[in-house]
């Protein structure tokens, strides 16, 4: 596979002294073009630089490497990944060899995988153990001699559901070492992370046009990539004139959880503010109950005030941007921030603009299915598009390699994602419903915002440049990353009513 050239990038990187970790997320060989993706015509046809198609070069070896080394350390440690807890029974050969005397034999050899796995979740939600169990022992038989690794994180995550495990698998299933190479590779040779990044950014510089000061809270901060290419943006536009103030919201039990990498994001962001002159304030605060938000509303309330705002009812409404990333959250955080958001964060706050970055699979808003296995068979459909549209992202026509980046991100996030769905999905196993559950929350008094054309033209050129099978579609106050017409990936804007 060749390198991709991409247009100029605003994310400046940072120093060499910085950590190499660190550094490789804000390179600029993230595809951010200018103006936070305006592509002009003469950027986006340039041939690349001598030293542009360098330095692509080495960070994809660099990357490529990584990947490979990451994976043998797996596998000398834990065995062939795709074929680990294959051999894991529910019970010994002889009670399998019972259960299944409770099971069509007929219908399980002439079913496919994604038979078997439909008719294992049915069995699951109907809570048949005995049915359920002789189904995944078959599932587990077929997938000794099968690729289809997907199917394995399926299985696995019914097993969890059987089984009654209440722990996320996606917190504790990747080591932390493993978890930054994955997230690297799908920034660099996929377009989910900077679709997800433009998009946002572009919602809300417009929002903020002609405000004095940006004021962004964000319930999931993570490594701040997004917010970095943000403030080039700004300091292209506005210079030194235009203030941001970064608030990172945080809702852990453990106040500490975390709180290295809170420290981390806010020491480079404040860094990579000073490298462009742009004013910047960064804080974090930890939402144990409405009395933080409320001193958060009047933070902000005060701060408008002070820099000569004489509208004391609009002061908070005016400065607030509220920003929701769930993509790379386990089921139990995505569902405790989507009911955060749609509760006590916009009416506490009452922000300008909120901005949601969801999975299409458990976007807010979206009609809840009635039942467990509807819920299954498209969990099936969308992660199966998802795998099959990185696929085309990182294939080399000539072998040489990329499949060990796919091999990682699959291992490391997306397998686990999966398991995790599916295993914790609405509600655990045994004890009911969760409260709310899942894309059934709304956000009262907002409505969606449509997205501006210059947004739905971006992200058709981002999406081009990366696969045919890539497209965008728009409506609802959302704009969607799609594969081959299947939503994946969206964003969403909402203002006041």
């Amino acid at each position: 596979m060749e390198t991709m050239s991409y247009p100029y990038s605003p994310l400046i990187p940072f120093p060499t002294q910085h950590e190499q970790s660190s550094y490789l997320l804000w390179s600029p060989q993230v595809l951010t073009p200018l103006e936070n993706g305006n592509m002009c015509d003469g950027d986006a046809d340039a041939d690349p630089s001598p030293d542009q198609q360098q330095q692509d070069h080495e960070l994809m070896n660099m990357l490529l490497q990584e990947a490979n080394v990451l994976l043998l350390q797996d596998e000398l440690s834990n065995g062939d990944p795709s074929l680990d807890g294959f051999d894991q029974r529910l019970g010994g050969g002889q009670e399998n060899g019972n259960l299944l005397l409770g099971v069509q034999e007929e219908f399980m050899e002439e079913s496919s995988l994604g038979d078997l796995l439909v008719a294992g979740a049915r069995a699951v939600e109907s809570r048949d153990a005995i049915s359920a169990s002789a189904i995944l022992s078959r599932i587990d038989a077929a997938l000794v001699s099968s690729s289809d690794h997907l199917a394995c994180y399926f299985a696995r995550g019914l097993r969890s559901r059987i089984s009654g495990e209440c722990r996320s698998t996606a917190d504790d299933a990747a080591a932390p070492g493993n978890r930054m190479p994955a997230y690297r590779m799908l920034q660099e040779l996929s377009p989910f992370i900077k679709f997800a990044h433009f998009t946002a950014n572009q919602a809300i510089l417009e929002a903020t046009a002609d405000d004095p000061a940006v004021h962004v809270v964000d319930l999931n901060v993570g490594e701040g990539v997004q917010w970095a290419s943000l403030m080039s943006d700004l300091a292209r536009r506005h210079g030194s004139r235009k203030r941001f103030r970064l608030t990172e919201a945080f809702v852990t039990a453990d106040a500490d959880a975390g709180a290295a990498a809170h420290r981390t994001a806010g020491r480079l962001l404040s860094e990579f503010a000073a490298s462009l002159n742009v004013p910047f304030q960064y804080s974090s605060l930890h939402v144990r109950s409405d009395e933080d938000l409320h001193g958060l509303a009047t933070s902000c309330c005060c701060n408008c005030n002070c820099n000569g705002s004489d509208d004391d009812s609009a002061s908070s409404s005016s400065s607030v941007i509220v920003s929701c990333d769930t993509t790379d959250q386990p089921y139990s955080s995505l569902t405790r921030l989507q009911l955060l958001l749609a509760g006590s964060v916009v009416r506490i706050l009452r922000p300008k603009l909120v901005v949601t970055t969801e999975e299409e699979l458990f976007r807010m808003g979206r009609r809840n299915p009635n039942s467990f296995e509807e819920f299954f068979r498209e969990a099936l459909h969308h992660y199966g598009a998802v795998l099959e549209s990185l696929g085309s992202c990182f294939r080399d026509g000539g072998g040489g390699g990329y499949g060990a980046c796919l091999a990682l991100v699959e291992k490391e996030a997306l397998g686990p994602r999966i398991q995790d769905a599916v295993g914790q999905y609405q509600y655990q196993y045994g004890h009911g419903p969760l409260a709310g559950g899942a894309c059934g929350v709304e956000l009262e008094g907002f409505r969606a915002c449509e997205m501006s054309s210059f947004s739905v033209a971006q992200g058709r050129m981002l999406a081009a440049l990366f696969s045919r099978g890539f497209g965008v579609v728009h409506g609802d106050g959302r704009l969607a990353l799609c594969w081959k017409s299947r939503p994946l990936t969206s964003v969403s804007v909402w203002s006041p009513v």
